[in-house]
């Protein structure tokens, strides 16, 4: 990928690697089976038959395209929702901590980023969600040579990058705003908790992945999943519904926060300490919720997030909050989770 992208910001120099079918179908099906079936993507396009219930990731990020209406009355008739902004705030969580949580989760065990920029990436709306992801090249994003200006894409990866319709990386997200819609819900922004120091030899150090390290993946991960997607996702709702930016930024995070926390491993303070790195550089995403470890009555514990934004879920026909919702003290919503089963409660 090289030159400018459509609004003239300089695009990032990463490389996307293809892999092979049997490398490709071995991540991606270990990942889900180890972890949840909210980690489960699929290698290439879907066959003819099923072409028309995928919708190209690329083409949610502008107002007014059929994929995006699609996508939003998806969400608004099958949550029953009453307004057009509250479908577009839920829809922002839910999508956040489907379509990329896969990516974010393998960058935390091994540092791998996957690459879900969404000209890669195909999504099938379900009910209050997302019901399937595709990849359309089974890639990995990795670093170009040091010096390099811009990075490559080969093989199938570079057809499907030059496509009609391929958006470029965007810029760094915009300072965050107050609500967009009169009577949305919200609280003040919590503090950033600094990260903890690592001790040297210490977990951090067992786990590091290959050359360059997961610190080192991380603005590909960045670039993937927020500044070319999920962030420009959440500008496409807010033009395209008036839902307050920092709500929808708030639905980013908590799906980002959502794809760690719901895994099996590791434990919940290596989890914690992925999501202070993965937050460290847009702290405009780490102030809107934190991370909690929750013990439970069986000894087992877990990792959880609690809100500060409102995704006005409570508004729809379920006229139920969710439980990070932050319009329940978070003394409740901590209490709430500890009575759950324990790991393997959803």
């Amino acid at each position: 990928m090289s030159g400018p992208a459509p609004d003239g910001t300089a695009e990032h120099p990463w490389a996307s690697r293809e892999l092979d079918d049997l490398t490709a179908l071995t991540a991606l099906t270990g990942l889900a089976s180890a972890h949840g079936v909210r980690y489960h993507m699929t290698a290439g396009d879907p066959p003819p038959s099923e072409a028309d219930d995928w919708l190209p990731a690329d083409r949610l990020l502008t107002p007014g395209t059929p994929e995006l209406d699609r996508l939003l009355t998806a969400e608004y008739e099958s949550s029953g929702h009453r307004t057009a902004h509250a479908a577009a705030l839920t829809l922002a969580a839910v999508y956040a901590g489907r379509v990329t949580a896969a990516a974010v989760l393998q960058w935390a065990l091994d540092g791998t980023v996957w690459d879900v920029r969404p000209h890669n990436v195909l999504v099938r709306p379900g009910t209050h969600g997302i019901a399937g992801v595709r990849l359309r090249v089974p890639a990995v994003l990795t670093a170009p040579a040091r010096g390099t200006a811009t990075g490559t894409v080969t093989g199938a990866a570079a057809d499907r990058r030059d496509a009609p319709g391929s958006p470029g990386v965007r810029g760094a997200p915009e300072a965050s705003e107050g609500p967009g819609a009169p009577g949305e819900p919200d609280v003040p922004e919590a503090s950033e908790v600094p990260a903890e120091p690592e001790a040297p030899g210490g977990p951090e150090a067992a786990e590091a992945p290959g050359p360059g390290g997961r610190s080192a993946a991380l603005p590909a991960l960045h670039e993937a999943v927020l500044h070319s997607h999920l962030l420009p996702l959440a500008d496409a709702l807010h033009r395209a519904t008036r839902a307050g930016r920092r709500q929808l930024r708030g639905g980013v995070a908590h799906g980002c926060a959502t794809a760690l926390c719901a895994a099996t491993r590791p434990g919940p303070a290596q989890l914690a300490r992925r999501w202070r790195e993965f937050t460290a550089p847009v702290p405009e995403l780490a102030r809107l919720g934190d991370v909690v470890e929750i013990a439970h009555a069986d000894g087992s514990a877990r990792l959880r997030y609690l809100r500060n934004t409102c995704c006005l879920f409570y508004t729809s026909a379920e006229a139920v909050r969710c439980a990070s919702c932050c319009l329940t003290p978070r003394e409740e919503r901590v209490r709430a989770y500890a009575g759950r089963a324990g790991p393997t409660s959803r």
